[in-house]
């Protein structure tokens, strides 16, 4: 029998003032499924979402009731580490979010959060990007500019670089926030495009008010 990645029972999410914004929700996500969560703007969608990597909790006083398990573990036990948590499930969100540094520290930002910098050699450490990059169809577009700022990419490559940035930690979900939400007819193919892509080997969850995603 094959074990869900990811099994939510009875998660129930409260904000203070007596907000619910998740009430009672149940259901499996099997590894490398494409999952996506519909729905009218206002029904829990990104705050569901954000409960698989506690996200949520950044925003103050929220009480999480029944279980998220990922890979057979309870996300929401006491020895659970965040930092861990967010290595195995990262986030893509509706804008893209580059900081205002070079392509090639962006993508590596991730991996410098998480580990030693001395873990890695050089040689490692361009390989890591070269292979992000091209995963999400950058490579050939940037090779020449990695030093280059990553706010000076178009928003189409900005959220591809969202992206590449989480593969060198090697994570086993994708999250995506309404991942198109700012970008234009041909950003959207594009994305789209990489998306068909990425679930062959990620598991992806989405929010979307597309129903052709």
């Amino acid at each position: 029998m094959t074990v869900p990645i990811i099994s939510l029972r009875n998660v129930t999410k409260t904000f203070p003032g007596g907000i619910t914004a998740v009430d009672d929700v149940s259901f499996d996500i099997d590894q490398n499924e494409f999952f996506a969560l519909l729905g009218p703007s206002g029904c829990g969608k990104t705050t569901l979402l954000r409960c698989f990597n506690r996200i949520n909790e950044r925003y103050g006083n929220v009480r999480t009731t029944g279980t998220i398990s990922i890979l057979g573990k309870n996300i929401y036990d006491a020895d659970v580490s965040l930092g861990e948590l967010r290595k195995t499930v990262g986030m893509v969100f509706q804008r893209p979010n580059p900081l205002p540094i070079s392509i090639y520290e962006k993508v590596l930002f991730g991996l410098r959060v998480h580990t030693h910098s001395d873990d890695f050699t050089r040689a490692q450490r361009d390989e890591l990007v070269e292979r992000a990059l091209s995963d999400v169809f950058l490579w050939k577009d940037v090779k020449d500019k990695l030093n280059s700022k990553a706010t000076l990419l178009t928003l189409e490559q900005q959220q591809k670089l969202c992206i590449a940035r989480l593969l060198p930690l090697k994570p086993r979900v994708i999250l995506m926030d309404e991942p198109c939400s700012a970008l234009d007819a041909e950003g959207t193919q594009a994305i789209e495009t990489l998306i068909d892509d990425l679930k062959q080997k990620f598991t992806i969850v989405i929010v979307t008010h597309n129903m052709g995603q």
